[in-house]
């Protein structure tokens, strides 16, 4: 007869038993999940590339916890049951979304989103004949919504817009200044911070014909 007291699972024990489950505990929860196993051998292609970007990732992970500034952001804004090390992951993982662009009363104004932080928003403009113009940091306008007031916003040229995350992923979006106000749900590139046989994997996420796109390299 097994007494209750002397359980190991039900006792406050946690770890692998019988290679069969892993107990633990995470922010008061009581986890039992099935134990890992290694795979034998080497995996697909699609598979290997996954663990590649996953050791990226946790070196990335191992930055924010060394780092005290940036650990503080990822633990107020972790949810549920995540924590910082898995916040950081999906950070390194996901590039941001630009979700809209609009030009009203010589203002540019910026919806993008993460889904951690979007780091910073910038905004460059181009003449028609595709000289750069300037170039600048949006404003935070909170929302989601960042903002930015050119000198100039010549018809016939166009506005490029980066978004970065902190680790380093990059949406990258343009849009021809067509007329003096604008409102527009703009294509755009999602630029994963890690490279794939030296080449920033880019995945286009939206489409619209009449937004044409500048493809850098």
């Amino acid at each position: 007869m097994i007494q209750k007291g002397f359980n190991a699972i039900s006792s406050g024990a946690t770890g692998k038993f019988g290679n069969q489950v892993v107990k633990y505990f995470r922010y008061g929860k009581e986890i039992i999940a099935k134990a890992p196993c290694k795979r034998p051998g080497m995996g697909t292609p699609g598979q290997e590339r996954t663990k590649g970007d996953f050791k990226k990732a946790a070196l990335w992970s191992a930055h924010v916890r060394a780092n005290a500034p940036l650990r503080a952001r990822y633990q107020a804004a972790r949810t549920g049951g995540k924590n910082v090390h898995n916040m950081a992951i999906a950070d390194y993982l996901v590039a941001p979304v630009i979700h809209e662009l609009s030009v009203k009363k010589g203002k540019v104004t910026v919806f993008a989103t993460d889904n951690c932080f979007v780091a910073e928003v910038l905004v460059e403009v181009y003449s028609p004949d595709g000289v750069l113009l300037e170039a600048g940091q949006a404003a935070d306008a909170g929302h989601d919504r960042f903002t930015y007031i050119p000198r100039a916003l010549p018809v016939g040229g166009s506005i490029v817009v980066i978004v970065k995350d902190f680790p380093g992923n990059e949406c990258r979006s343009e849009v021809l200044l067509s007329s003096e106000e604008l409102t527009v749900v703009p294509t755009c590139i999602r630029i994963r911070h890690c490279e794939r046989d030296g080449t920033p994997q880019r995945d286009l996420v939206t489409d619209n014909e009449h937004m044409p796109l500048r493809r850098s390299g």
